[in-house]
């Protein structure tokens, strides 16, 4: 079993939220000001407060600090990460929450990433914020965290850039291929630093998960509302899951030139497909057609449809998420006729059960060398202690 948080983030989601949760949940704050204190920065404050709102018990985070405006880079606050004495954990997974923000920003912005000025997220108590609950999670011994679908309000915020429209540019940004709703509430429900933390390290749930709860905690923003606006964090002990982050996309053609197929299947990899295929099917009134069957990672998904009802005649996909399991993987190499060869080893229980030398490494060595293919892959199996499965001429006494 895993232990991992839950987060509801359907009420809204901030940085000192998420953080506020994590200490409701028991979380030790003295330990965690401690870890805090390593970043060696000034001027700050952490000062929990257990209050009830909207009928319900939970915690503010209360973090403040006297720093006035400030615009740090990206590298400024990688600087400030990597040069305290924090665990390597908590460091990498700090800077990986602010290099997907000043990726976001930058593309707001037209920039490249190292040239976003951080304004109110570059500020002492943002920094805080992110590398707290960094901290919160190597503390609280969690290993993984999942978070349902955004919530989106109306209305304006006002920035160093001026007022800007809600959801906030970088927050769109963020979760462009995430579930999101627009609750039709005016306020922001959803911060820029709340949304960095739960894409950059977290998982969306798409699909039901069982888990078994141990215990619950609430998180606070600073913002009041006519409205309930919190979030919930759960403690659970979930059961290890398989990757859930693909989809499967598929299409019926029945009147495209055989020709063009080749040239979908090689261009739909160079858009992000990690498998294509086709399959001769017979549809609707005994035409023979062809399925068209695509697996690609969420992310890819505009790209892959956008190829689809470019370069094919579908008028129409379906698409659905898969669940994937991997064999653990490992690398090496052999030297067959003095030429490296990769080798593919699949890993069950930390047993290997499929040894493959690499395709188009054997390939390479027979043109090279102008010696059949199937010799080559049959020594590379030999070598790397594979039975060999092809009916090749023995050549295991040659001198290699």
């Amino acid at each position: 079993m895993n232990r991992s948080v839950i987060f509801d983030i359907r009420l809204g989601a901030s940085g000192d939220m998420l953080l506020g949760s994590l200490i409701d949940l028991g979380l030790d704050v003295n330990a965690l000001r401690r870890e805090l204190e390593k970043l060696g920065l000034d001027g700050w404050d952490m000062s929990p407060v257990r209050e009830v709102k909207y009928g319900i018990c939970g915690t503010s985070a209360r973090i403040s600090c006297t720093e006035g405006p400030v615009h740090r880079t990206l590298s400024d606050i990688t600087g400030i990460i990597e040069k305290s004495p924090l665990p390597e954990s908590i460091r990498n997974k700090s800077i990986a929450v602010f290099t997907r923000l000043a990726k976001a920003e930058a593309g707001v912005h037209g920039l490249s990433a190292d040239k976003v000025h951080f304004h109110e997220v570059g500020a002492v108590d943002s920094i805080i914020d992110i590398t707290g609950f960094c901290a919160a999670l190597d503390l609280l011994g969690v290993e993984k965290f999942y978070f349902n679908e955004f919530c989106f309000g109306s209305g304006t915020v006002q920035s160093q850039h001026g007022e800007l429209p809600l959801p906030a540019p970088a927050v769109v940004q963020l979760t462009r291929n995430y579930t999101a709703v627009w609750s039709g509430r005016d306020g922001e429900q959803t911060t820029p630093t709340a949304a960095a933390i739960l894409t950059a390290l977290g998982k969306q749930m798409r699909a039901p998960m069982s888990f078994t709860l141990l215990q619950s905690g609430t998180g606070f923003g600073t913002r009041s509302y006519t409205y309930p606006s919190y979030t919930r964090a759960m403690l659970a002990e979930t059961e290890p899951r398989a990757e859930s982050d693909i989809v499967l996309l598929e299409c019926n053609v029945d009147d495209m030139n055989p020709q063009i197929y080749p040239h979908v299947i090689e261009l739909l990899f160079q858009r992000g497909a990690l498998d294509a295929y086709l399959t001769p099917v017979i549809m609707k009134k005994g035409r023979p057609g062809t399925l068209i069957t695509v697996i690609a990672p969420n992310e890819s998904l505009d790209r892959i449809k956008d190829l689809i009802y470019r370069e094919t005649t579908t008028l129409g996909t379906r698409v659905s998420p898969v669940v994937r399991e991997k064999l653990e993987r490992g690398f090496s190499t052999v030297r067959v006729f003095d030429e490296e060869v990769r080798i593919k080893t699949g890993y069950l229980n930390g047993e290997p059960v499929n040894i493959q030398p690499e395709y188009e490494d054997c390939k390479r060595i027979s043109e090279l060398k102008n010696i059949p293919l199937k010799e080559i892959i049959n020594e590379a199996a030999r070598k790397s202690g594979k039975k060999p499965v092809y009916n090749a001429l023995n050549s295991s006494d040659e001198k290699i």
